[in-house]
């Protein structure tokens, strides 16, 4: 057989997809040697609509909640099958048991099923909407068609590929990316979903619904795109696995840790759930709205730092989740205010890990270099009395700032408090005490000068 790229395969095929009449296996490469095995075969809507009754069809699980398309949109497409149209290719995976979930065409699919049962997935009528050539049809539902129009619909092929079950499942993954060609793309939480159902993936969709977790994150967007369920299963991945064992690229890393356990016993799924749940508990706690979110300190250009509220930074994510794992609940209470300032400073004034969130995030040796200089700061806080002998405690700083929240040292205004730090009137390291009579509120900018330089003024 003649070799060829997936993409060169993809692109001919839908070219020329009435050529391909029986079942193709091609291998990826020489190097790799897993099977691809399609089908290229035709659906009617009628065929697919009596799929779907009979549960021989899976739309996407959920798929209600995932529906996407507009009235508009969904009301063109059943006027482009009116006006005989070409509709776009429908990808199917084939399942163990012989029936078919959909990889790409579910948006399109679901619009022809709804208009003909009536109503959308959230339970609305259907009526046709926002027709340009056959405007005479704006208003009507499916059974207000003339019988015309309704077989028009009913018979509609469909052009379809199917990838067959014995597809090896560990590419599977890339071809349905690959193959993902419609107007609203699948993100690769999506595709898991699909590709990976069982066990697993329930968890996944049960725990998107935390509704602490969505508080601290509040992506609703995230959430409809089922790209918390990602976010929940890197947690897992990461903290099952180990940042230490780690391999590139993060999809796959992920991936992996989901198809290892795709099938999880009921024992390990309330294993999964508890460290989850109170991973998520204490973040919220420690690190409120600001939680996975990076600061901006200010400097000489801007005199207030601020918070990148709009942007979750993945990498934070990786560590404030997994940093909790190994400690009890009672641990990191008792340390809260201490692990919320040890944060900011290492955002502020390590070089080191500000690269670390920031560059080549998904790097073997960057992802190790990040988990290693929090996990070392949290073992400090935790497991060391004498932090606390030589760190000012929230409340100090806190109290100073409403008293009067000017820099001792450049007199300037402090205008949020994350801004700020306590320093040691007589340095801790010459016997200064750690109690507000021998602290100063002072701009972090102007102590790090002040660190860096004996002679500052």
């Amino acid at each position: 057989m003649e070799e060829k790229t997936l993409d060169e395969l993809i692109q001919e095929k839908t070219d020329d997809l009435n050529s391909v009449t029986e079942n193709e296996e091609l291998e990826l490469n020489e190097e790799d040697s897993r099977k691809i095995v399609w089908q290229a075969k035709d659906f009617s809507i009628r065929e697919f609509a009596s799929m779907l009754q009979d549960g021989d069809l899976e739309l996407q699980p959920e798929y209600q909640r995932k529906y996407v398309a507009t009235p508009k949109i969904a009301s063109k497409l059943i006027e482009s099958v009116i006006m005989d149209v070409p509709i776009p290719v429908i990808y199917l995976a084939e399942e163990q048991d012989g029936t078919y979930s959909v990889i790409d065409g579910q948006q399109r699919l679901t619009s022809f099923l709804s208009f003909i049962n009536g109503k959308y997935p959230n339970g609305d009528t259907f009526k046709l909407t926002g027709l340009k050539v056959f405007k005479e049809l704006n208003r009507k539902i499916f059974a207000d068609l003339e019988k015309e129009h309704q077989n028009k619909i009913r018979k509609t092929t469909l052009h379809t590929i199917v990838i067959k079950k014995e597809s090896n499942e560990d590419v599977k993954f890339e071809i349905f990316e690959r193959l993902n060609t419609g107007s609203i793309k699948l993100n690769e939480d999506e595709i898991r979903n699909t590709v990976y159902r069982g066990e697993y993936i329930k968890l996944l969709a049960e725990l998107e619904q935390s509704e602490v977790f969505h508080n601290v994150v509040q992506k609703d967007n995230y959430k409809k795109r089922m790209i918390y369920r990602g976010m929940i299963l890197r947690f897992f991945a990461l903290s099952e696995k180990s940042h230490l064992n780690y391999q590139p690229s993060m999809k796959q890393f992920c991936n992996k840790e989901l198809r290892d356990n795709r099938f999880l016993s009921d024992e390990k799924a309330k294993e999964y759930r508890n460290r989850f749940n109170d991973c998520i508990d204490l973040v919220k706690v420690v690190f409120g709205e600001t939680a996975f979110r990076r600061y901006i300190p200010s400097d000489k250009e801007r005199d207030q730092g601020n918070w990148t509220t709009t942007r979750i930074n993945m990498a934070l994510y990786d560590i404030q989740m997994c940093g909790f794992v190994h400690f009890s609940k009672n641990e990191v209470l008792r340390n809260a205010d201490y692990i919320r300032e040890a944060m900011i400073e290492l955002m502020i004034n390590n070089r080191e890990f500000s690269d670390a969130i920031l560059i080549q995030t998904s790097n073997k040796d960057v992802l190790k270099k990040r988990f290693n200089i929090w996990l070392e700061k949290l073992d400090e806080i935790i497991g060391n009395n004498g932090y606390e002998q030589r760190t000012f405690s929230y409340q100090v700083k806190k109290e100073l700032f409403e008293k009067n929240p000017v820099c001792a040292i450049s007199k300037q205004t402090i205008l949020a408090i994350e801004d700020s730090e306590v320093d040691h009137i007589i340095p801790f390291s010459k016997g200064g005490k750690t109690e507000i009579e021998n602290a100063q509120l002072v701009l972090r900018y102007f102590n790090r000068a002040k660190n860096n330089n004996e002679n500052y003024e």
